[in-house]
């Protein structure tokens, strides 16, 4: 079976597909791009696609679970 590490390593190997920061990740999810989501649990991975050009990055969603903490609270 493989590991986590290797799961995620072999999605950036595929053409388009890009492992990014979890601060790249949220600056897709906040741009003006029209993305789409395309996680992939099973490396636990959240993932975006830009269906047009087909390019596509993810991110570890434990890094975007730590950032999106840090956030400020903009509810309030």
């Amino acid at each position: 079976m493989a590991t986590l590490s290797e799961m995620r390593l072999r999605f950036e190997r595929i053409p388009g597909c890009k492992l990014v920061s979890a601060d790249v990740y949220i600056q897709g999810l906040t741009g003006h791009q029209p993305l789409t989501r395309s996680d992939e649990p099973s490396a636990n991975l959240v993932g975006l696609l830009n269906e047009a050009t087909g390019d596509r990055i993810l991110a570890a969603a434990e890094d975007v679970a730590r950032s999106r903490i840090r956030l400020p609270n903009l509810a309030n």
